[in-house]
């Protein structure tokens, strides 16, 4: 991260911190300014230690969510939870609401509330006179330990996989940390995030704060399998790696850290077979022998070329994976069955088919009501735009021969989905059965994916244009994943929510195609709304407009801070 400068306030008034005995030593408090402290503690914020900061697998590690008042839900057996009964909670002036510290002004007080993760299992924290911290649940793992200075309450809670007694051990440790050199670590990281424009309104700066916050907590430490950080899309409920979601994360870590945008994918090219498949689900103890969405060669590119940064020995590991992870899809996702092995991979009529919704990344989607042997629209768009990714970047690499051929690829495939998988009554692309089969007219946002990824040809790009402005898909937060029109639309989830990244994926294509009118109007509704829900809520969520699905998801985070550093000429 680049070094910025902090802003050094001296612990008086509401920061000035009385000498009462050694554990509140006076000194002085680095923070950076207000607007770039998230500071609204919706209920679902997601709370952890993260790896950025030490081990995150020791323990078993705390994972919470806020709840009522202020309480922590841990995720673990028992369903065990920290309640901090504070007097006048209500009138409570939040300072700081992040992925790991909860920070307040008290009325009356001139020691602010703090909550902190000092590790992956243990949270301290400090509340005013009158105030209780009470652990509710029946783990039998987790010590709550309390100590009164003065007429405040100092309080530590522990888990230990050793049992109750080790906890306590901790616990009983974690009392004498210094609380105000734990606030101040915290803090320093929005100092030296990235803060935008200066003309960036201060809504839209805390929310982008907010982002940097959403990225940090769900960033996971070095361990087994992964040699190097690793990320998740929401630390809870989607503990695993996710290949697809990794590919997001890195185009959001490049403006926090390069070399941790590079880590989000080398982890995932990590778990690739010898044949190529990528799978979609990894981590320590976890694996699943399903592919998802190919989209990591767009987020290498866009990594390599961050700031003109053009690491040459980091691109060369991410064409070699990817190039093995598209021919393995072109072999084992072929619609009809892989080409003769004599043949092109690009043989035929070559379009491709999911094995389940499941490995599309989208569960509850009608097109699978009826199974999922169908020429899919996304996953045969994905495998064009990849192959023209790979194209570039072998031309980045030297690679002559293999440049042309991807691009040959690229092209082949494009045709197939522009020939057999635009409606053309419809104006819209479609699954089909078959390359001439019947069509599968489920008014999905994977019809426009041939759009955001550059596939579709400028008249369908046009008509396409006037489905997104029109009233089966337009919403004031983006594009619904389903049209407005199905019988299974609720707008929710892939029935007619709106997924972030989708619009994102747009924005990025409008734009590239010249369409700059439309990426920004799309660009500035992704924006407000995110900002907006934020501000309401204290989250960043999977899916819009309201508490849908994952809270605090890295995804969302990531397109976030890209289209704000990043914002459409």
């Amino acid at each position: 991260m680049a070094n910025r400068r902090l802003t050094t306030v001296a612990l008086a008034s509401v920061w000035t911190l009385a000498a009462a005995g050694p554990a509140w030593a006076a000194g002085s408090l680095t923070i950076p300014p207000s607007e770039h402290i998230p500071n609204v503690p919706g209920r679902g914020l997601l709370m952890a230690y993260s790896g950025l900061d030490g081990a995150t697998h020791v323990g078993p590690p705390l994972v919470a969510t806020l709840s009522k008042g202020v309480t922590l839900r841990f995720h673990l057996k028992g369903e065990p939870a920290l309640e901090l009964l504070v007097p006048g909670a209500h009138l409570l002036r939040w300072r700081a609401a992040t992925g790991d510290l909860l920070l307040a002004d008290v009325a009356g007080d001139k020691l602010p509330l703090i909550v902190a993760f000092a590790s992956s299992n243990l949270v301290v924290g400090r509340l005013p006179a009158g105030s209780r911290a009470v652990l509710r649940g029946s783990a039998s793992n987790i010590s709550l330990m309390r100590n009164r200075v003065g007429d405040r309450i100092r309080f530590a809670l522990a888990c230990s996989s050793q049992g109750l007694h080790a906890a306590a051990q901790e616990a009983s440790q974690g009392l004498k940390t210094s609380l105000e050199t734990l606030v101040e670590n915290r803090l320093v990281f929005f100092a030296e995030a990235p803060h935008g424009s200066e003309n960036l309104a201060p809504e839209r700066a805390r929310t982008l704060a907010k982002a940097f916050s959403v990225m940090k907590v769900n960033i996971h430490a070095p361990a087994p399998p992964f040699a190097v950080h690793w990320t998740t899309p929401a630390r809870w409920p989607i503990e695993h790696q996710d290949a697809w979601a990794s590919a997001f994360h890195a185009i959001g870590l490049m403006h926090l850290d390069v070399s941790l945008a590079k880590e989000a994918l080398t982890t995932v090219y990590g778990t690739a077979t010898p044949e190529g498949l990528i799978p979609t689900r990894s981590g320590p103890g976890t694996s699943a022998e399903v592919a998802g969405p190919p989209m990591l060669a767009r987020a290498a590119w866009a990594v390599y070329q961050h700031k003109r940064i053009r690491e040459r020995r980091f691109l060369r590991a991410s064409y070699d994976v990817v190039a093995k992870q598209i021919e393995w899809f072109m072999r084992h996702r072929r619609l009809g069955g892989p080409p003769p092995a004599e043949k092109a991979l690009t043989f035929g009529v070559p379009l491709y088919a999911w094995t389940s919704a499941k490995e599309a990344g989208m569960g509850s989607s009608p097109r699978f009501a009826g199974g999922a042997e169908f020429a899919a629209v996304d996953l045969s768009t994905y495998i064009a735009a990849e192959c023209r990714m790979l194209q570039r970047m072998a031309q980045a690499l030297g690679y002559g021969t293999s440049a042309r051929m991807w691009g040959k690829r690229a092209d082949v495939i494009a045709r197939a989905v522009r020939k057999h998988l635009w409606d053309a009554e419809a104006s819209f692309f479609f699954d089909r059965t078959a390359p001439d089969g019947e069509w599968i007219r489920v008014w999905s946002c994977t019809g426009f994916m041939p759009l955001a990824l550059g596939v579709a040809d400028d008249d369908q790009a046009d008509r396409l244009l006037e489905h997104l402005a029109g009233d089966r898909f337009h919403t004031p937060a983006g594009v619904a994943t389903l049209g407005k029109n199905e019988t299974a639309a609720n707008g929710t989830g892939w029935t007619g929510g709106v997924w972030m990244p989708l619009n994102y994926l747009l924005v990025r294509g409008l734009a590239a195609r010249g369409r700059a009118k439309a990426a920004r109007d799309l660009a500035e509704r992704t924006l407000a709304t995110i900002t907006r829900r934020y501000h309401e809520a204290g989250t960043l969520d999977e899916f819009y407009p309201a508490g849908q699905g994952a809270r605090d998801y890295f995804p969302t985070a990531a397109v976030f801070a890209d289209l704000v550093l990043r914002p459409v000429p």
